[in-house]
């Protein structure tokens, strides 16, 4: 998933081609995610926000009958045909522990550990105001924390520590320890990304 719209819209096609391919009751099993015979189509819920995915041609489309974005449409048709039904273990690991995770590092700390520590780092407090908008529970982590349900069986902790006269503010990004059976680990630095800069724009309004 490149930024490249061409390659973007190849990779939708590639990921709808395989969706078709699965079992669409399978799917909404392993996934989470429920499914209606009658009209084909799958309920996602993303970030708080439900879309419909159609079966077996995976047109993904939001609330208000709108095509998603590409990168939102190839994550949820990820999620659906990758999802194994494993059971969160509430454990949790970071992006490098994810497999192959090294290779992406200094991406996904650019693009997703950097900015929520930007504009969050100083008044941590206000990453939990903004979470609230997407049903995340506080946790016990650091300073500040809470734990964003993305998608129906991805959860993903964000950690702040406030810093002092010494040592600047800092943050993390956690995932669930069966993550990888759900979606791939550049899947996750995508959606790391986008889940910040949600919040990101939530706090802004």
């Amino acid at each position: 998933m490149t930024r490249s719209p061409y390659n973007l819209a190849v990779t939708l096609s590639l990921a709808q081609e395989e969706f078709a391919k699965q079992s669409p009751q399978s799917m909404a099993e392993k996934s989470g995610c429920s499914y209606d015979a009658a009209t084909k189509s799958f309920t996602v819920t993303y970030l708080t926000q439900n879309y419909t995915v159609t079966y077996p041609d995976g047109r993904v489309t939001n609330a208000e009958n709108k095509e998603a974005d590409f990168t939102t449409a190839i994550l949820i048709l990820h999620y659906l045909t990758g999802a194994s039904g494993e059971e969160l273990t509430n454990n949790w690991i970071s992006f490098k522990e994810l497999q192959g995770g090294a290779i992406y590092i200094q991406a996904f700390q650019k693009r997703a550990i950097n900015p929520l520590v930007q504009v969050f780092g100083k008044k941590p407090e206000s990453l939990v105001a903004a979470a609230q908008q997407f049903a995340a529970p506080p946790a016990d982590f650091g300073d500040v924390s809470c734990i964003i349900p993305v998608l129906p069986r991805i959860p993903i902790l964000f950690i702040l520590w406030q810093g002092d006269d010494e040592f600047p503010p800092s943050g993390t990004i956690l995932f669930d320890r069966n993550a990888n059976t759900y979606l791939h680990t550049e899947d996750f630095a995508h959606l790391a990304s986008m889940t910040v800069y949600a919040l990101i724009k939530t706090f802004k309004k």
